[in-house]
């Protein structure tokens, strides 16, 4: 069991919460979190950040998901799967506009498509692990055994789910994909 008095990095704070790297930085900024600097880094007191989450709500939200598929039906049918499981569920229908949602929400996780219109999800992965490294992303496509599965195998997707995904398939990897360094799921 880890000490109660440890000091945490913003990405250990971040995933005690079940939160964002950005999310902690930007409550650690405004002083809403219990925090210090060290040098240009923030640090966390892990017995604060307890205590704190006692009046916080942060701690217990619902897990958030960004789908980014350009098939309606697809982005529609996972939206309903994961949300009567409890998710929060964004849909965008390409890369850019999945790309400019996680600038601006910062979901837990992404399902990506591969094979889209403008900007392919292999373009979006890349892009992805350049802006968002933290963010974890799975690979949702129709084309599991082509070039451009190997291609987004370059820049580390965490999964990979083939279309049509079956439902327990998807729960129990995006739950899987939800586990928090510390062995436990980042829901909690």
């Amino acid at each position: 069991m880890a000490d109660p008095g440890e000091t945490l990095t913003t990405r250990e704070a971040a995933h005690l919460l079940s939160a964002h790297v950005e999310t902690i930085r930007r409550l650690a900024r405004r002083g809403k979190i219990p925090s210090f600097k060290i040098g240009k880094d923030w640090r966390f007191s892990r017995e604060a950040l307890l205590r704190w989450t006692e009046t916080h709500h942060l701690r217990h939200r619902e897990p958030h998901v960004l789908v980014v598929d350009d098939e309606e039906i697809i982005r529609n049918v996972i939206r309903r799967m994961l949300e009567a499981e409890g998710y929060r569920v964004a849909i965008a229908s390409g890369g850019k506009e999945g790309l400019e949602y996680v600038s601006n929400a910062a979901p837990d996780l992404v399902l990506l498509d591969l094979k889209m219109p403008g900007m392919s999800g292999v373009e979006c992965l890349r892009r992805f692990r350049e802006e968002h490294a933290d963010i974890p992303v799975m690979v949702v496509t129709g084309y599991p055994d082509t070039d451009l599965m190997n291609q987004a195998m370059r820049y580390g997707p965490l999964a990979l789910l083939a279309k049509p995904v079956q439902k327990e398939e998807l729960l129990r990897s995006v739950r899987m994909a939800l586990v928090g360094s510390l062995g436990r799921e980042r829901t909690t």
